[in-house]
């Protein structure tokens, strides 16, 4: 599907378009609604009038059902109404505001499960208030374009409330996982056997793998991998030739999660490109789960993280040990962290993730996050402004890029820091990967994992009081941090500024309206 804002400007004038069949039900529920409340009239009692049952009558009010004709012509005659005003897609002078919602398409592209709600639920509560309810999604349109917002980027955070909401562990998934290396006589091991994946997807799954196409294309030689399913029941996966054999490794796995699921809908790029629909990045996410839990087993995940949190005194080699072990890159390593923490050691008030930075340049970038608990230390702000300095991730940044400058080994380097956000007092235990990107050699990652320092951690992680761990006043970015005298500033806290500048405007204009 191509990629659209959330409601796209008019087009110019073009050849009428058959409205869709949900459409149809959706506004025939409307008008019966509201016609069936303006006669004051009970479902019950026009049920009867009409001589259908009631839950037939709800279903078709809610727009779950479209009668046939004869009906239809039932409904009309108890309504005193005709025929053609009934099935008619004008929905008159009240409800005409939800026009624009409903050709919108806008309630089709949301993915309303996510949040409890449906469109014929929704379309329901906008029917008491059709005005105020229209003007509000209009609202959200016009900022919606102002901005640039995608549908896509409305589906990516939906998914992300998704995962956040279930804080990031799904047992179904892991059992999945499980049952898998169970049903194929494979051992619980560290390290993934690319053979053994590559034989199963090409034996047992048909697939054809490529690693020679991607190279021939310049511009998609950042991709990772592009599945081609077409309508074959041979698919072809076309691997990037500079991945290295883990990363390789869970590409495979990812695809053996989409056979085993039965995925037809699913994002054919990594990283994604381009989103089709909510239940192609939910197929995505179920099997990057699925290839993520087969190749760094819990179990054993699980015993190395207790020793490790045990240690009297924070050990980055340690924790770099670790890494090796599974070979796993630092990225895929601690986001199955963030997904095993949290339910197996209790540190539910968590949050991770990715900055990356262009060496050469001061500018700083959130690739990836997640929150769990309302957790809200740097959250991704989509504008030119500079992430606080004194964290962890971003002091890691910098002194693997001085590493670099002044020829040393390319390596990751992992560090911890307590932190304390200025703007709420609340105090962070982070630990941090940074590390050079392997598909682009101009780019540097840090990933982190933060705890929120409370009973649980320090009850969970031994040296959580280590002496020798800094501690820092932390910020979000400059532009809006309170910290005074601060040496790695970047830039003034004019935003900050103009916020306190109106908080004394209102406190003042507050006492002038006290006195009068």
């Amino acid at each position: 599907m191509p990629t659209t804002t959330l409601l796209p400007p008019s087009p110019p004038a073009a050849p009428a378009v058959p409205p869709s069949e949900q459409n149809l039900r959706f506004i025939l529920g409307l008008k019966l609604n509201q016609l069936r409340k303006q006669q004051a009239l009970s479902l019950k009692h026009l049920a009867r009038r009409a001589g259908i049952a009631i839950s037939y009558l709800n279903e078709i009010e809610k727009g779950k059902k479209y009668p046939k004709p004869e009906k239809i012509l039932a409904l009309a005659k108890a309504l005193g109404v005709s025929f053609d005003d009934l099935v008619s897609l004008h929905l008159g002078e009240k409800l005409h505001p939800l026009s624009g919602v409903l050709k919108s398409g806008i309630l089709q592209e949301i993915p309303l499960k996510v949040f409890g709600l449906t469109p014929t639920g929704l379309l329901a509560m906008m029917a008491d208030e059709p005005q105020k309810i229209s003007a509000l999604f209009d609202t959200f349109v016009k900022i919606a374009r102002r901005f640039d917002v995608k549908i896509e980027h409305l589906l990516l955070a939906a998914m992300r409330s998704h995962v956040e909401q279930n804080k990031n562990y799904f047992e179904d998934l892991e059992r999945a996982a499980e049952a898998f290396r169970l049903a194929q006589g494979w051992e619980r091991r560290p390290v993934p056997d690319f053979a053994l994946l590559r034989g199963h997807l090409v034996t047992a799954c048909g697939y054809t793998l490529d690693e020679h196409t991607l190279a021939g294309h310049p511009e998609l030689h950042d991709l990772r991998a592009v599945t081609l399913q077409g309508d074959t029941a041979h698919p072809r996966l076309l691997l990037n030739p500079r991945l290295g054999e883990w990363q390789r490794a869970f590409l495979l796995a990812r695809e053996i999660g989409r056979q085993q699921f039965g995925q037809r809908e699913a994002v054919a790029t990594s990283p994604i490109v381009k989103v089709g629909s909510f239940e192609q990045l939910l197929n995505n996410f179920r099997a990057s789960y699925f290839a993520g839990a087969l190749l760094l087993d819990r179990h054993l995940l699980v015993a190395d993280l207790r020793q490790f949190f045990a240690q009297p005194a924070w050990d980055g080699a340690a924790l770099l040990a670790i890494k090796r072990k599974y070979q796993a890159t630092p990225e895929m390593f601690f986001h199955r962290l963030s997904q095993i923490v949290p339910r197996f050691f209790g540190l539910e008030q968590m949050y991770f993730v990715r900055f990356d930075h262009r060496r050469g340049t001061p500018q700083v970038r959130i690739g990836k996050e997640l929150h769990y608990q309302r957790m809200h230390a740097s959250h991704s702000i989509g504008v030119d402004e500079h992430y606080c300095r004194r964290w962890g991730s971003l002091d890691a940044l910098r002194r693997l890029e001085e590493q670099q400058a002044a020829g040393g080994a390319t390596t990751t380097l992992a560090g911890a820091q307590r932190s304390t956000f200025c703007a709420t007092n609340d105090e962070y235990f982070s630990i941090a990967l940074a590390h050079p990107q392997n598909l682009d050699t101009g780019m540097n990652s840090c990933v982190t994992i933060g705890f929120q320092l409370n009973d649980a951690l320090k009850q969970a992680v031994r040296f959580w009081n280590d002496p020798a761990l800094s501690t820092r006043l932390v910020g979000d970015t400059c532009e809006r941090c309170a910290v005074a005298d601060c040496a790695e500033r970047a830039v003034p806290a004019d935003l900050l500024g103009r916020q306190q500048q109106h908080a004394r405007q209102l406190a003042a204009l507050n006492q002038l309206a006290d006195r009068a």
